[in-house]
């Protein structure tokens, strides 16, 4: 199934961090926006302004983020894949996070007119 989705490009710059696992949350991740960390058994990342991000850390930078600003069920089925399959279609390639109540998606700024087009081609609408 194909949602119709209104999606937000938030104006900021984000990066993606590794940190080694059994790493501390540092306090400079969190602040205002979107920002997230995931540990797993082999790294702990982090995302977040890349503003933030001290020079020392190691990061991928240049990241843009859309939100999905409608709320579905928790379990509703499609809604990521509705932005992300557009953006494979047109060779960008995507970062995805989700919250309880809505996903964001994580795109190279260097993407940003291609991955912009892709999406309001499929019939979802950008808000900047």
């Amino acid at each position: 199934m194909h949602r119709k989705l209104l999606l937000r490009l938030i104006d900021a710059e984000y990066a993606i961090t590794r940190l080694n696992i059994g790493s501390q949350i540092p306090d400079w991740v969190a602040g205002p926006g979107f920002w997230a960390a995931i540990s797993s058994r082999e790294e702990l990342t982090l995302v977040c302004r890349a503003a933030r991000v001290p020079s020392s850390i190691h990061s991928s930078l240049g990241w843009r983020c859309f939100r999905i600003e409608q709320h579905f069920a928790f379990d509703a089925p499609g809604v990521l894949s509705s932005v992300v399959s557009p953006l494979s279609s047109a060779g960008v390639g995507v970062f995805a996070n989700s919250t309880f109540s809505t996903d964001y998606v994580f795109i190279l700024g260097s993407d940003l007119e291609k991955a912009v087009a892709a999406l309001k081609a499929s019939g979802h609408e950008i808000m900047v």
